[in-house]
């Protein structure tokens, strides 16, 4: 877990800055957005102004500040690495946005994608440096050169590829008589409830808030049935944060909430966020009372079809397989995690808790039968269902 780099080429004329308030932020937040663009990289979304400004705003306190790293040339921006510190005794540096963030990267101009290592001098005032959900072949992971990740938090981000469906049509071709048959089922249960009608609402239209604020309530109560955990979802101002996001229907960028209703109802939900032609799945949500007809799989099914028929490369279901992962995706991206020790202490945490303690606690509470998980969920007393939050 020591930092390995290799060697750069000449760094001259590059000056390092580090923001350190959502005022500085916001004031570099154009040419942020113009860095963004320049760079076209999918993978870079929990990076861009948007997300790291709105969220910043939203959850910045004394023990979560920002510490965005920036490299500028001539005037221009050329790289932003968007970190917080947070913690308390322990400083922790991670990516800023986390635990809402999916994917730890950082966005460069491709033109001076050699000189990123500079961001690496500036990095101070903490104990440990965390970084999960890094994508194999992303800038950040070449920013860790030979850095080795944590083996016990390898994960993946299922994926499927949009790009060889020219139409819905050709989509649903290539699905089994038995998945066509399911499809019709399910979309034959739930127009029982009400006349299906299906859109796709960004910022501004009107439901956008209120449809985000119901899919986040919607998932908070699956995470009690199924007795499960949602840190991220555990903040409070969740709902608020997510409507606040920006998206453009026109450009297909940013965040945008698909909608299933049966009749007046809303049965099912998706807040994603496009990106350079990719779409980041982020968060489902179905009405409980009808899981038995599995409307977020028909919505899904809906989704699919809308982004195929607006060009959309890649629906990513982000990180964390699952087995409905699986038969959504036909392809994966690897993700890296890395805890990276500045002190005695950092070391100390990193050897003994992150790598090693807290992905046994994991394994060890979903491995418990499902009524004691749902005891801890409910009473809130059991220790590793805490610890592993």
């Amino acid at each position: 877990m020591t930092l390995l780099t290799r060697p750069q080429p000449d760094e001259a004329g590059v000056e390092h800055r580090v923001l350190r308030d959502r005022a500085a932020m916001a004031d570099m937040a154009a040419a942020w957005r113009d860095l963004d663009a320049c760079a076209g990289n999918p993978f870079t979304y929990f990076q861009s102004a948007d997300w790291c400004l709105k969220w910043i705003e939203t959850f910045a306190s004394p023990k979560c500040r920002p510490q965005v790293h920036t490299l500028w040339r001539d005037g221009r921006l050329i790289a932003v690495w968007p970190l917080m510190l947070s913690g308390g005794v322990l400083k922790r540096l991670e990516p800023l946005g986390w635990p809402h963030s999916q994917y730890a990267n950082l966005l460069t101009d491709p033109a001076y994608g050699g000189v990123t290592a500079r961001l690496l001098t500036g990095l101070a005032g903490h104990d440990l440096m965390v970084l999960d959900g890094v994508p194999d072949g992303s800038a950040l992971a070449g920013l860790l050169g030979e850095t080795p990740p944590l083996a016990s938090l390898a994960n993946s981000a299922a994926m499927l590829d949009l790009s060889a469906f020219a139409t819905p049509q050709a989509y649903a071709e290539t699905l089994s008589k038995t998945q066509r048959r399911n499809r019709n089922r399910r979309r034959n249960a739930l127009a029982r409830e009400g006349e299906l009608s299906f859109a796709v609402l960004f910022p501004g239209d009107a439901g956008f808030a209120e449809g985000v604020a119901t899919c986040v309530a919607f998932k908070r109560q699956w995470l009690r049935e199924t007795a499960r955990r949602g840190t991220g979802l555990a903040f409070e101002g969740f709902d608020r944060f997510l409507a606040s996001l920006s998206g453009d229907e026109a450009a297909l960028s940013g965040a945008c909430l698909s909608v299933l209703k049966a009749g007046d109802r809303l049965i099912a939900g998706e807040i994603g966020f496009l990106h350079h032609g990719h779409y980041h799945a982020y968060l489902g949500a179905f009405d409980w009372a009808l899981r038995e007809a599995s409307p977020g799989k028909v919505q899904m099914d809906m989704t699919v079809c809308w982004l195929i028929e607006r060009g959309v490369k890649t629906y990513d279901l982000l990180g964390n397989p699952a087995d409905y992962k699986d038969s959504w995706s036909n392809s994966a991206v690897e993700l890296q995690s890395y805890a990276l020790p500045a002190s005695l202490a950092g070391r100390a945490y990193a050897h003994l808790w992150t790598a090693r303690l807290r992905p046994g606690l994991k394994r060890l509470y979903y491995g418990l039968p499902y009524r004691l998980r749902r005891l801890a969920r409910v009473s809130q007393s059991f220790g590793l269902f805490l610890l592993i939050a």
